[in-house]
């Protein structure tokens, strides 16, 4: 089976088995009372172990997909007439976009709690790259659909990346006096490898094309995203994880598939004419 389904797959079947192990983990792995986890769980192992097999199979899986793209960015993520490429980004552009008005509509109730407009500057400048990573997103799809070559030095690649960024800065604000880490370590897991995936994917507009890397973080966001989701969250940080799911999987896709086109990294192919020129040269002597 190609890799342009097998990786998506492994991201999103083991990403399922995860959610399942989760759940199972918030409901049997901490005291009711204290909160606190209870040492040697199986739920936690389980999880643990799942998670370690599937970094190590899209880690194999992944391997051997560097290749030159002379076109950057256009080439490597291009989908021209790919239907469920621009469905998937476009229903991450909608889920970005909900995940700003959310995050609009809970700055209110924050500002009472905080007292202080500088304290929500974080979640403010969150709230409007999330807005802005939406019409990128939309705007990025439309062009490899297209196939309209407006993807060098863009910078609707890197929005998508600062908002990670400063998401993952919030996510640790939010839980950083929570002295159990395992109440939130998989959320942290997702926005790192959201913040590696979109700065990996943003590299091939810049001439820093890194295919292993940018495939390899972005499944694994989805597989983290997909686990956490049986975690509590604000309604905007659940479009959030919903949105880079659908950017990840559409791009890594695509990315995967042109992969696959293109010839291996030092193994290019002879141009036609150099082809004919070797054939119809004649034998000396």
């Amino acid at each position: 089976m190609r890799k342009e389904l097998t990786v998506p797959l492994t991201a999103l079947v083991g990403g399922a088995a995860g959610f399942f192990l989760r759940r199972w983990e918030l409901s049997s792995a901490f005291e009711a009372d204290t909160g606190l986890h209870i040492p040697g769980s199986s739920a936690t192992m389980a999880l643990i172990a799942l998670s370690a097999v599937v970094a190590l199979i899209l880690a194999l899986a992944c391997r051997g997909i560097h290749r030159d793209f002379p076109g950057g960015y256009d080439q490597a993520f291009a989908a021209p007439g790919n239907a469920p490429y621009m469905m998937g980004m476009t229903a991450a552009a909608f889920l970005f976009l909900l995940a700003g008005g959310a995050s609009l509509l809970e700055l209110a109730g924050t500002y009472r709690t905080a007292g202080s407009y500088f304290t929500l500057l974080p979640q403010t400048l969150l709230t409007a790259l999330c807005i802005a990573s939406g019409a990128c997103l939309f705007l990025l799809g439309k062009n490899n659909y297209r196939a309209e070559g407006r993807g060098r030095y863009s910078a609707c690649l890197l929005l998508p990346a600062y908002t990670a960024c400063l998401w993952l800065i919030v996510s640790y604000q939010e839980h950083s006096g929570d002295p159990v880490v395992l109440d939130y370590v998989y959320q942290l897991f997702a926005v790192i490898a959201s913040v590696l995936g979109a700065y990996f994917m943003a590299g091939f507009a810049f001439e820093r094309a890194k295919a292993f890397r940018s495939v390899f973080f972005s499944q694994l966001a989805v597989y983290f995203s997909l686990v956490t989701l049986a975690d509590r969250h604000d309604p905007a940080f659940l479009l959030l994880y919903s949105g880079f799911l659908f950017y990840f999987l559409a791009s890594g896709v695509a990315l995967l598939h042109n992969v696959a086109a293109q010839p291996a990294a030092g193994g290019k192919r002879l141009k036609k004419s150099d082809r004919s020129d070797k054939e119809e040269t004649p034998d000396e002597g």
